[in-house]
């Protein structure tokens, strides 16, 4: 059926996903009805699973990313004359372009630090006047690894953590928040879209979108038809503006949850729960998902950075950590089992060269049972 005479939600849940290798596969010009002269700039995705995939940016989606930012930094609190401070790669992909769009959107300063060492953004902080940092949660976390850079993390000016790329734990929030003594903000992107497409309010319990610009399903993994309302499943994405590239029930493997419930900081806005990406979250035998940023509230608590929880075939659990850092007590291996409703754990240390790593930091998860 032409997509013109989609007049139904039954006919629309008809239409075939988008997935990334149809992406992938094509290039952006082939993607993408927007005139030359109207094409703001191309950027990419980070690669972190696959190939570089690139995209374009219209000057009308670069409008609507102005128009996002100034509503969701202005919420946070960011206002003309703060300096921003991007700790992240400044080349071809969407992090570093989208960051520094926002801070221009509202006439925020902006200072980069693309090869973030705790060194290098000690230097940043200590030097400039930054009032807000925008990177990766793992990035921001560095400053919490000796006593001497949390005491320049919090003495620095900074007020604000814009971060995204990652879910954000309540305990990591905690930890962040202590570590700067300022207020951590969690964002959502997608290099497919434009990043931010939601962002934490001041009540932080959930990411606020626009979903007169975005259709947001939220679909079995298992069977691709819509979950009950409130439950957890795969986000699908349409887009409903005219596009650089538009979006048509694009899968895009993160788990999230459509919380029903009206948010109390009374914008009005949806809102969803992100759980991470669905190859690193485990279903359990009684459909109960279980998902990374779980497993962190406990693991943080002990300041264990590096561990990977391994679900085996003969339905045992193995909890790897770094050999150099924190071994596990057994309150968190009791801690595990349960989150794994009884599967048993045991704990094993490992050369942080031969844990699973991707990106920053370990999978968090590995199911191995087939």
């Amino acid at each position: 059926m032409p997509l013109s005479e989609v007049c139904t939600q039954e006919q629309f849940l008809k239409i075939p996903f988008t997935v990334k290798d149809d992406l992938r596969n094509t290039s952006p010009y082939e993607r993408t009805r927007t005139d030359p002269k109207d094409i703001f700039g191309l950027y990419s995705s980070s690669g972190t699973t696959g190939k570089k995939t690139f995209y374009i940016h219209s000057r009308a989606d670069h409008e609507k990313q102005d128009a996002y930012s100034r509503e969701f930094f202005t919420r946070a609190g960011l206002k003309a004359g703060d300096l921003g401070a991007i700790f992240g790669p400044i080349e071809s992909p969407i992090m570093g372009h989208c960051m520094m769009w926002q801070f221009h959107a509202i006439n925020v300063g902006v200072t980069l630090c693309p090869r973030p060492s705790p060194e290098n953004i000690l230097d940043v902080i200590t030097q400039l006047p930054v009032t807000d940092i925008a990177t990766l949660p793992q990035i921001a976390s560095f400053p919490a690894g000796r006593s001497e850079w949390r005491a320049a993390a919090k003495k620095s000016t900074v007020k604000r953590l814009l971060l995204g790329g990652d879910f954000i734990s309540d305990v990591r929030r905690n930890v962040l928040e202590e570590v700067w003594d300022a207020e951590v903000f969690n964002c959502f992107g997608m290099s497919e879209i434009f990043g931010p497409i939601g962002i934490d309010c001041q009540e932080k319990n959930g990411f606020h979108y626009h979903d007169e610009d975005i259709y947001l399903e939220i679909v079995s993994p298992e069977t691709g038809l819509p979950v009950s309302e409130g439950e957890i499943g795969v986000g699908v994405y349409t887009t409903l503006w005219d596009k650089g590239f538009p979006l048509l029930r694009y899968w895009s493997g993160d788990l999230l949850r459509l919380v029903p419930e009206p948010c109390t900081c009374g914008c009005g806005l949806p809102r969803f729960d992100y759980f991470g990406r669905y190859d690193d979250c485990v279903k359990l035998p009684d459909g109960k998902w279980v998902s990374p940023r779980q497993m962190e509230e406990f693991t943080l608590k002990e300041k264990i950075l590096h561990c990977q929880l391994q679900i085996q075939r003969d339905k045992s659990a193995l909890f790897v950590y770094d050999k150099d850092g924190i071994a596990p007590s057994d309150q968190l291996l009791r801690q595990m089992r349960d989150l794994l409703e009884g599967i048993e754990v045991t704990a094993k240390p490992l050369p942080l060269s031969e844990i699973n790593l991707r990106g920053l930091k370990p999978k968090y998860m590995l199911d191995t049972r087939g």
